[in-house]
């Protein structure tokens, strides 16, 4: 979704992080082992932590949302926690001092909160010369008791006090007004030169306004569309960052959809409104000046704009309608680069349908990835005719979003046949029809525990807020050699390959009641079984925190069985007591043999230039590959295809730099090679359709780069069948 920075909270509290600690004898000593597990993939994967340093750790006070005892002691828990990443080698991070300090989250005084601030400061610049520093954060820019006014005074009275930024919430607004009210505070102040954050937008701020509100859907005053007119007057506003909250929604976790604000639902579907991100993050550099005329153009309600790239080949226009009514926008696009080459103009749209999972199940995790209208589809792509002017109606629905894309091209004129993205389906889901059913269970939904939580889709537990999710547990026993199963019918003899574990994972309790002894095993008639997979040691060699992904040669099967004979603790709570414990089973058909390589191993792949297994950057799992060197290559043969059949073959990629190119491509098919590339600093998603010749049963799929820069790759996958029927759209008109 191109974001680039994850503001992060709470990072001192105890029943968070727990990063501060008193012993008995007084002395106090810090633990980031847990913040380490948040941050640092993170970082890796090339988002950058922004770090709000609260809240009061009770081993340096008596209320979670008050001062410290002591001023000293805060000022050495902060540098020991820059100091940390710094020597880690994660330097140059914004750390911002405190959260909503005018609200019931600070208990102090404006002065002792002055205090706290010089006091974090100095820790901070100490700490690591090159990490940007600074607070404010209020709720609002004029809320009571004026405490951002009063701190942009302190700064103005303590000009040697570090500070490299002010920031400030903004809430319930179609506009940016803190921006330019924040401005003129700081240039009086005489800090004309200080820069303005706003580290929490959205229109509401609560995370609880019920099922199909705040980012779940197109209809909510929080949606796609409301996003779409406020992201575009950022442009105009005198601030330089804006964090939207919140990135992964994370209050209702008992939901699939609860009303909160996140782009991402907890369990991995992109909502409506992280579609608008992903359409902005794909805009051209520059932005073309343009007239908006007609009905709600005046307040940006119905609107739009056009951007376009430095080397003059490609234009983007995003258009908008955050109103309860259908409209027609007309487009009319002059000067364009495309006199001498056809056109290919691509239309994408977010509305109450398209690019909107919450209409594929609002009340049941989806059990595909993506689910079918997850992602904002291509809704129209063609080639019209070599032109420097171009013109179109573009319809509207209520609360939509559409972005049309203008490049040149070579393609025949008329409609260009599209492939629909690859989908994992775990067909272990209860949504897909399959039924588990444990040796023994612990039912109470009080606790959070029952047998329908292992494959209901919540691939997370949660032991706070509205109440736990703990997902399944066998009985408990007094030791750990003793033997549970869990047994998945999937309702038919399906292919499989892959058999993905989420271990329990709130907080302490990561991993908690994964086995030590366990073996995967698959049968056609639920008597006869055939081994997939053997572990023995598995929670004292790994670290069972995130999905444990399990490949193994594909065989159709009806039933799986995952059988522990050597169980682990999970309680953890003082005398051991052992469990079989799991969040979530699934089971997919990915088609390719170590296809995420959670083998730890390149089995099955072939390598030119140097190709690795790593643990850094992953886009699911645990693992991928990284390629580095300027002409790095994998390619695997894939076989058992079927002749004169339609199959989509894609994969994911992370390109270190913006000179990185990835090619994905198919041959030896029985057609002519088939590639698409990608070329985002984020992971992003490309995919090629190829057709078998009548005797062709096996493909060449390979990914290459070109660039000094590494490229991370995963999740490779092929799925059959995979084809859409070509647009009914109209053809543009022919000239104006």
């Amino acid at each position: 979704m191109g974001l680039q920075e994850i503001r992060i909270d709470h990072v001192f509290d105890d029943s968070t992080f727990n990063t501060v600690r008193r012993g008995p004898d007084g002395n106090v000593s810090y633990d980031f082992s847990a913040l380490d597990a948040l941050l640092i993939p993170l970082a890796d994967n090339g988002l950058t932590p922004f770090i709000s340093l609260s809240y009061m750790p009770s081993a340096l006070g008596g209320e979670l949302y008050g001062p410290p005892d002591s001023m000293a002691a805060w000022g050495d828990a902060v540098s020991a926690l820059v100091h940390h990443y710094a020597e880690l080698g994660y330097t140059g991070w914004g750390y911002e001092v405190w959260n909503e300090l005018d609200t019931d989250h600070w208990t102090g005084t404006i002065g002792q909160y002055n205090e706290l601030y010089a006091a974090s400061a100095a820790a901070v610049r100490s700490a690591d010369p090159t990490a940007l520093i600074g607070g404010g954060a209020a709720s609002g820019i004029d809320s009571a008791g004026n405490w951002s006014g009063q701190f942009i005074d302190f700064l103005a009275a303590n000009p040697e006090v570090p500070a490299d930024f002010f920031s400030v919430h903004s809430y319930r607004s179609d506009e940016w007004r803190e921006g330019p009210i924040s401005r003129a505070l700081l240039d009086a102040a005489g800090r004309p030169e200080l820069p303005i954050y706003l580290t929490e937008w959205n229109n509401a701020s609560i995370m609880k306004q019920g099922v199909g509100n705040g980012s779940d859907s197109n209809n909510s005053p929080s949606g796609p569309a409301y996003l779409a007119k406020r992201l575009f007057r950022s442009f105009e506003s005198p601030v330089e960052k804006f964090y939207y909250f919140t990135p992964v929604e994370g209050l209702r976790y008992n939901l699939p959809y609860n009303g909160d604000l996140g782009l991402i639902t907890a369990d991995g579907h992109r909502k409506a409104g992280g579609n608008v991100f992903e359409m902005y993050s794909s805009l051209e550099s520059a932005l073309v000046p343009s007239t908006v005329e007609g009905a709600n153009a005046e307040s940006h309600d119905t609107f739009g704009f056009v951007t376009k790239d430095a080397a003059g080949t490609a234009v983007t226009a995003m258009l908008w309608n955050n109103t309860d009514q259908d409209s027609v926008m007309t487009v009319d696009l002059t000067g364009l680069p495309f006199g001498e080459s056809k056109i290919r103009v691509t239309q994408k749209s977010v509305n109450a349908t398209q690019g909107n999972g919450f209409a594929d199940g609002s009340t049941n995790v989806m059990p595909n990835y993506p689910s079918a209208n997850e992602n904002a589809p291509v809704v129209s792509d063609r080639s019209v005719k070599a032109s420097k002017s171009f013109t179109e109606d573009i319809y509207l629905p209520a609360k939509s979003v559409v972005s049309l894309d203008l490049t040149a091209t070579k393609k025949k004129l008329g409609q260009i046949a599209r492939s629909a993205e690859p989908s994992k389906q775990n067909l272990a889901a209860a949504a897909a029809g399959a039924v588990a059913t444990p040796s023994s269970s612990v039912e109470d939904e009080t606790l959070g525990w029952g047998q329908s939580r292992l494959n209901d889709g919540r691939r997370h537990s949660h032991e706070l807020g509205f109440g736990p999710l703990r997902g399944w547990s066998s009985v408990a026993h007094g030791e750990a050699m003793a033997t549970e199963s869990v047994q998945l019918d999937l309702g038919a003899a399906k292919s499989l390959d892959t058999v993905v574990l989420w271990p329990r994972d709130s907080q302490t309790h990561d991993g908690a009641g994964f086995p030590e002894d366990f073996t995967i095993q698959g049968s056609i008639d639920g008597a006869v079984w055939e081994p997939l997979y053997s572990a023995a040691g598995y929670v004292t060699a790994n670290n069972p925190v995130g999905p444990q992904t399990f490949e193994f040669a594909a065989g159709e099967y009806r039933f799986i069985k995952v059988e522990a004979t050597a169980l682990s603790d999970g309680d953890r709570s003082g005398t051991p007591s052992y469990s079989f414990q799991l969040q979530e089973i699934e089971a997919y058909r990915n088609g390719i043999a170590n296809g995420g390589f959670e083998s730890g191993t390149l089995d099955g792949w072939k390598t030119k230039g140097a190709v690795e297994v790593q643990s850094g950057s992953t886009r699911d799992g645990t693992l991928a590959a990284q390629l580095s060197g300027k002409k790095a290559k994998i390619s695997t043969l894939v076989t058992g295809l079927l002749p004169n059949t339609t199959y989509t073959f894609g994969a994911h990629a992370r390109l270190e730099t913006g000179a990185d190119i990835a090619t994905l491509a198919v041959s030896e098919y029985g057609g002519k090679t088939v590639s698409g590339r990608l070329t985002a600093p984020q992971w992003g998603t490309s995919w090629v359709t190829f057709t078998t010749g009548p005797e062709n049963t096996s493909a060449l799929l390979e990914l290459s780069k070109k660039g000094d820069g590494s490229v991370w790759a995963d999740d490779f996958i092929v799925n059959q069948g995979e084809t859409v029927a070509p647009s009914t759209a109209s053809p543009a008109p022919e000239g104006k």
